[in-house]
């Protein structure tokens, strides 16, 4: 899901409170460098992307991030590796970038992603075995 720079920002606000969160406490968390109605909209629009959630505290919604950062981040890689399709070059790039990318900026993470895969071949094989076995 592409969000723009604002809504990432809200997100991040979001994320950082322990509970619920009105508009204008989010405005004043972004410094008061956004109008109170700009930062309304952009909680309206996650709130509409299923990104957050509100409920009504009197005259006023306050809101919360339904996913986490992490699970952000993990639908928006599973989305773009989805949106491949079958493109076999298209796969192998963003596998490679996906290994360059590990490998520049946490090189243990080279050993977890091969071990996940090993873990996900064996399981795989493991289903493969008991449906045959039927």
């Amino acid at each position: 899901m592409n969000l723009g720079p604002l809504e990432t920002l809200v997100l991040e606000c979001l994320w950082r409170r322990s509970g619920p969160a009105k508009v204008r406490e989010v405005a004043q968390d972004l410094n008061g460098s956004w109008a109170y109605t700009t930062v309304m909209t952009t909680l309206d629009r996650l709130f509409r992307k299923g990104l957050a959630a509100r409920q009504n505290e009197g005259r006023a919604f306050a809101y919360t991030a339904r996913l986490t950062r992490a699970d952000l981040d993990s639908q928006a890689l599973v989305s773009a590796v989805t949106g491949m399709g079958g493109q076999a070059e298209a796969r192998d790039l963003a596998l490679a970038a996906l290994v360059d990318a590990l490998h520049g900026h946490d090189p243990e993470a080279l050993d977890a992603l091969d071990r996940l895969v090993r873990e996900r071949k064996r399981a795989l094989r493991s289903m493969r075995r008991g449906l045959g076995a039927r």
